[in-house]
This record gives C-alpha cells, structure tokens and sequence, in this order.
C-alpha cells in the first residue's frame, strides 16, 4: 500500500441570480466535472482498492465582485454541514466553524475592488486526530449535505443571491491520507 497525504474536494456553484437556499450534497454528482471543480470519479465512492484517511475538512470560497458583498457572509453565517459516512453522521455544525476566519479587503477608489475569502491557505479549521479520525473504504459511500439558508428571512435571501452573470464557487473538502495499492 502507497499512502499520500492528498485532498479530496468538490465544489457547489452559486450565482446567476439564482437563490442558494437548499441543500447541495458535496461529492454527490462529480461524473463529468473538470479537476478544477472535483477530484472524485465515482459519486459517493472512493476507487476500488483506494482508501482514505480523513484527518480534516474544510469549507472554502473567494468573492471578488462587489454585486455580491452580502452573498459569502450570509451564506457561511447562516448555513450547516453534516459530514455522513454510510449512515453515520461524523460531523454536524455551522458552516463558519469550516470556514475559519472570513476576511475582506475594499478599495473605495474610482473602480472599486473587492476580495472576500473565507477558509485559510494550506489549513483546515476541524481536525480529527488519533483515534478520532475517520476511515473511509472503497465500499463505503460518503458525502456532505451544505444546508444552505434554512432559517433566512426574505429579505436575507434577496442579499445572499448572487448578481446575474456572477459566479460563487464553494469548495468543501476532506484533508488526509490517500490509501492505494502499491503499482
């Protein structure tokens, strides 16, 4: 067995003037996403003979339009994750604990720009460590339901629905070791 410290990710798009309120379910529909969206191959499965260690997660977004200021806060502020392997729920909580810290920079000059990133470079903000980490096999299937805006008002959905012809990518992931047969 090979074992590679390796992140396994996938990514729900916002945006389009579309409402972002509901359920999206990480690692559900990754057949026929590019490598910058994904890096599954099978839905809710790992390959066969590959394992993983999970040993973190982390939630993940960027926002440099200024139509869409209220978009990343409302959604990480007022949204969940449950991380289900099989049937069994490993981790519940608000999508800020994921997110660690959010950030912004705003330029007020003639052509404003903005940044807003929330996740922090090369780290994840939940961790399982020893005897807690979590152990996915090639038959197990797994995946991450982001409740979005459950308990929103109207007036909170309106401001955390992205612009028209804007995107919000949001990444989640799975931090650990990848499991596979020596070749």
């Amino acid at each position: 067995m090979s074992n590679k410290e390796q992140t396994l990710y996938d990514t729900a798009d916002y945006g389009n003037a579309v409402s972002p309120k509901g359920t999206y379910r990480y690692f559900g529909n990754v057949q026929g996403k590019s490598a910058e969206k994904t890096n599954l191959r099978l839905n809710q499965l790992l390959e066969t003979t590959v394992s993983y260690r999970v040993q973190g997660l982390a939630l993940d977004a960027m926002n440099t339009l200024a139509a869409n200021v209220a978009v990343l806060p409302l959604i990480i502020e007022r949204s969940a994750l449950i991380f289900r392997v099989a049937e069994k729920e490993y981790w519940k909580g608000p999508a800020r604990f994921a997110a660690g810290r959010m950030w912004q920079h705003a330029n007020n000059m003639a052509a404003p720009t903005l940044l807003q990133q929330c996740g922090q470079a090369a780290i994840q903000p939940v961790m399982f460590s020893g005897k807690h980490v979590i152990d996915l096999t090639p038959i197990q299937s797994f995946w991450c339901d982001f409740e979005v805006g459950q308990s929103w008002t109207p007036a909170e959905e309106a401001l955390a629905t992205p612009a028209a012809l804007s995107l919000l990518p949001i990444v989640f992931s799975l931090k650990g070791l990848m499991r596979r047969p020596v070749q």
